[in-house]
């Protein structure tokens, strides 16, 4: 229990330090885990899409993803990588990598 906690401190240690470089790559678009942006907002501009598709009788696609499945697929070398072509300090992707060694997480339905 108390490495746990121990891990979420220092988790949210190092997203505090990463914050304004990591928001300064996000695009406009993106929706989750995003500071002053609600999930409800973003819900609402799809309806809105959706609406106006039906109107002008536009065709539409729109993805949705399998978090379960997506999860199971990430390749945890590419992260290194992309960490360190946007220029995150090695330091950081260091412990970040430490946090990740023998680790797993699961979604449930």
């Amino acid at each position: 229990m108390l490495l746990s906690f121990l891990s979420k401190v220092l988790t949210r240690i190092i997203l505090e330090c990463l914050k304004d470089a990591l928001d300064k790559r996000l695009r406009p678009e993106q929706a989750g885990f995003c500071k002053e942006k609600s999930c409800t907002d973003y819900i609402a501009t799809l309806r809105i899409i959706i609406e106006q598709s039906i109107e002008w009788q536009s065709p539409l696609y729109m993805t949705f993803v399998d978090f379960e499945k997506a999860f199971d697929s990430i390749d945890r070398e590419v992260i290194w990588r992309l960490m360190n072509y946007y220029g995150i300090p090695t330091k950081f992707t260091n412990i970040i990598k430490q946090l990740y060694d023998d680790s797993s997480c699961q979604v449930h339905n």
